[in-house]
């Protein structure tokens, strides 16, 4: 076998282990909802798939609502701006990670198994904040 096939073999399970979905969109409201994934923004419907480091954009009068592999449920406010920078939800090792930005708008959320398996894995950054995900449920505001 070839160098270089021996470097495809190997490389594509981690190229297909990126590609993994982590969340399903469940429910959208308005119009002019949108994700930018590797640059490109792509208008979202219910039943699309969300990917780490996917960001999740609304306009003035949409909202998106998104349920995530572990059961978080979170919804994207009018105005906003959403991003998954981690998620890992390997349960069976206690592998947990849903590290996420909110840089404009709202979100609620209805942590899942992640914060339940690990308190201290789920974090949401802000313009001026960092939060630790301790309870089940909440709600998070960013002013521009």
């Amino acid at each position: 076998m070839s160098f270089y096939k021996t470097i495809l073999l190997v490389s594509l399970p981690m190229i297909m282990f990126a590609l993994e979905p982590i969340g399903l969109v469940k429910k959208v409201k308005g119009e002019a909802f949108d994700i930018k994934r590797d640059n490109t923004t792509i208008p979202l419907k219910v039943g699309d798939k969300i990917y780490e480091g996917d960001t999740i954009k609304t306009s003035m009068k949409s909202s998106i609502g998104i349920i995530f592999e572990d059961g978080t449920l979170i919804s994207v406010g009018s105005n906003s701006v959403f991003g998954v920078d981690e998620y890992l939800f390997e349960p069976k090792d206690k592998k947990v990670k849903f590290n996420s930005n909110l840089t404009k708008g709202t979100m609620a959320c209805m942590s899942g198994l992640i914060a339940k398996i690990n308190p201290d894995a789920m974090k949401i950054k802000a313009k001026s904040a960092s939060m630790g995900i301790r309870g089940t449920y909440f709600i998070v505001e960013v002013d521009e």
